[in-house]
Formats: structure tokens, sequence, C-alpha cells
């Protein structure tokens, strides 16, 4: 939808009655509008032009007396052309911040608490859906012997940490041991992506034998982590949509339904129309998917100096307020972008 295929007129009073709604969830008189935000406008205009942003598509009256309310191109508009960030409470800056507070080493830790929080702030329910674990690039291994027995593991990618294990072992080992192990590993598993490394075992030569128990633990260790993040979608409030007012049974029944499996939910967030853009915002259903009588508003985050991490999305009726998920997003953009670079 373009703005400028309205008068500046329109813009405003269709802006008024978006904004009004979402406060509210009450259709709209001409009446309420004068009072509350064009008193320099007369009813009897405010009445035409209501007319003709229905008859354009971008209002709805419900019954012939009552007022108008927003159609799904009404908050389309609004969302990219007209919304402003809403400013944060101390206190829902305060929770962020506390939220992150640390180090954020693990990928799996980030992307739980993002989700929590922005469920936490704006009440609706929020999907972190996290780019695909086999395109996770090992930067190296690291081994922190603990007794005689056994060591620690650490396995460190471009996205942080993605696991720590301890390997109990049933021969002793000893500091020399641990460097050499350690450095046969880096050479084996640095540099190469998760998905290549199911063939890693066969660059173990015959001299290397003393190493393939450990070798096999951290094989092991990786590959048990991409098992547990097939399922790359974390979400937080699912059942916060149906508090909301205006939302009937089949609209429940339908989000319900889009939300069921992972992969229905990491396409509707990760189809982003545009990647460049602050914030995608999908109304509605369309033919490039959606949940009819939802909106979704997205944003890519990433982490560790611009790797990615995925997409963190909110969803919540189209009666959204957008301005607030905006800032929310935005704010925890920029604080787990910024613990990652340092």
């Amino acid at each position: 939808m373009d703005k400028h295929k309205l008068s500046p007129r329109k813009q405003k009073i269709l802006k008024a009655v978006v904004e009004e709604y979402i406060m509210t969830a009450n259709p709209i008189s001409s009446g309420v509008l004068q009072d509350k935000y064009l008193n320099d406008i007369s009813s009897a205009t405010i009445r035409n032009e209501l007319s003709a942003l229905e008859e354009m598509g971008y209002l709805i009256q419900p019954h012939i007396s009552s007022g108008r309310i927003p159609s799904k191109n009404a908050y389309k508009i609004y969302a990219e052309e007209f919304v402003e960030k809403k400013s944060l409470t101390k206190k829902e800056i305060a929770l962020i911040e506390n939220t992150f507070l640390g180090s954020l080493d693990s990928v799996e830790d980030i992307v739980k608490k993002t989700a929590k929080v922005i469920t936490d702030i704006t009440n609706y329910t929020s999907v972190i859906v996290v780019k695909n674990v086999s395109d996770v690039l090992i930067k190296s291994i690291r081994l922190v012997d603990i007794n005689e027995k056994s060591a620690l593991v650490i396995i460190i990618t471009d996205s942080g940490i993605i696991k720590d294990k301890i390997i109990n072992f049933d021969y002793e080992i000893d500091a020399n041991y641990i460097s050499n192990a350690s450095g046969i590993l880096n050479d084996l598993f640095a540099g190469k992506k998760v998905n290549e490394l199911k063939d890693a075992e066969n660059n173990l030569n015959d001299e290397l034998v003393e190493y393939r128990y450990l070798f096999k633990c951290v094989l092991n260790v990786i590959l048990s982590f991409m098992a547990s993040q097939e399922s790359n979608v974390v979400l937080s409030g699912k059942n916060k949509l149906l508090n909301s007012p205006e939302q009937d049974i089949n609209t429940a029944k339908d989000f319900l339904d889009a939300i069921d499996e992972d992969k229905n939910i990491s396409d509707i967030i990760s189809n982003a129309d545009d990647k460049n853009m602050e914030f995608n915002v999908k109304i509605g259903k369309d033919e490039n998917g959606g949940i009819d009588k939802c909106a979704i508003v997205t944003a890519n985050y990433s982490f560790n100096k611009g790797k990615d991490i995925g997409y963190a999305g909110v969803i919540g009726p189209e009666r959204m307020n957008y301005g607030k998920v905006m800032s929310v997003l935005d704010f925890i953009k920029k604080i787990v972008e910024d613990k990652g670079n340092k």
C-alpha cells in the first residue's frame, strides 16, 4: 500500500482510527475522532472521509449504525508508514537488561531468554527461528583436564559455545595428552561446518588411534546437538492470542493450527519479503503465508559481529500495539548484538 495515494487528511484520519481501535477494540465513530484527534475538522467532513476510506478498502463498518474498524489494508499501511516506536518504561528496560546480564555464550540460552522477555513485555506470542544449525562453523575445540580420567570439552562456533560436556576415560590422561589431543581435534574440526563432520572420522589415521575414543565423544556431542536443534523454533506465550477480545473460536483454531508444527511457524516467520528492512510486517493470510486475523512482526537478529542467529518475531491480533512491539524487538536486538560483539 502507498500512503501517497491518500490525501494528508485521509492519512491523518486513518492513522487516528487505527490507533484508537488498537487501544479500545471498539468501532470508531466520527464523534470520537473529532473529540480526541481531529477537533480542527468538522464532523460532516470526517464522516465523508470515513466513507471514502471504506470505499477504498481501508475501513470496515460492521453494522450500519456502528462506527468503523480498520481492515487488513489499514493495518498494513499503518505498520509500514505511520507507526511510531513507543518509549519503553524504566521497568521494561530494567527487565530486559537484567535478562541479559552476564555472558551470552550459548545460542540456545540467548534464544530462550529472548523469546521469554519479548512475551513478558509485549504480552503477545513470541517466536525465535534459529538459523539452520548445519550451517554453523566450528571455530575451535577446547579441552580442560579435570582429573586423571576426565576432561571438559568446549565446542566453540561462530555463533558462540554450542555445547560443553565432561568426557570420562577408561584410562589415565595427563597434560601432554590434553595438549596433543587439543591440537589434533582442532586440525580435524576447526574451520568446518557442522554438516561436514559426519565423515570426519575417515581423516583419523592409524597414528592417531589413541585419540579415537575422544574424537568419537566430541563428534557425538556435535551430532547430538544437531539432532536436538532439528526443531529450530523457540516459542513463548502460545496462548496469549486467546486473551484478545476480538478473537473468535475460528481465529483461535487457525492460530493454534499454524503454530502446532515447528516447520509451519518457521516458514511463516522466516518468509521475510525484504531482508534489508528493519522490520517485516505480515497482516493476515495471503499467498505468501501468514495467519488469518493475526499480525506478525519480525526482525533479523545477529550475534558475534554480524553472524546471523535467525529471526525474532511477535504474533498477535491485527489490533497489535505495533509501536510497542517494534520498540521491544529493536531494544533487545541492540542488546543481544552489543553483547555478542564484546
